[in-house]
């Protein structure tokens, strides 16, 4: 799994790698791909390539994605299982995700992880990691969640001490 990861990614330069997954199960848990892209272009200052994560079914949402990125990128989605996932998180520098499974196997890859929450009870589901992080609108839907909250998070904790 490290050999897929380290052969996947060499082509990124740097390595301050931004890991995207936009994906979840259920539609009222998946933030629009369009805002994942606009967070990546704020972000780009302190990023040097994006990882898109996911599995078959985000496909169509990590290529909407790669369209609008300002920055290199592989789009993983469909391409690994949860050990090659994770192998591939332990290389990132962080990871934004939806209420799914890749927020909690960020943090247990020692990924820190900002996770944007629609319905469900963050404060209850979010990813235990000293460096796990969550977000979500006051009315708790998804769509209202605004790029600068998640970009707040993000700054927030880059500027923590590893």
């Amino acid at each position: 799994e490290r050999t897929f990861a380290r052969q996947r990614l060499s082509g990124l330069p740097g390595n301050r790698w931004l890991a995207l997954a936009p994906g979840a199960r259920w539609e009222p848990k998946r933030w629009p791909a369009h805002r994942f892209a606009e967070l990546a272009t704020r972000l780009q200052a302190q990023s040097d390539a994006v990882i898109l994560l996911g599995d078959g079914t985000d496909r169509p949402a990590c290529r909407t994605i790669a369209a609008e990125l300002p920055l290199p990128h592989v789009n993983l989605a469909g391409e690994t299982g949860l050990l090659e996932a994770a192998a591939v998180l332990q290389r990132a520098r962080l990871c934004i995700g939806n209420d799914s499974g890749i927020g909690h196997l960020a943090a247990a890859s020692g990924c820190p992880t900002v996770t944007v929450y629609g319905p469900g009870d963050p404060v209850r589901y979010h990813p235990w990691h000293p460096r796990a992080r969550w977000v979500q609108s006051a009315s708790g839907l998804i769509g209202d969640v605004e790029v600068e909250m998640v970009a707040e998070a993000v700054q927030a904790l880059l500027s923590e001490n590893t």
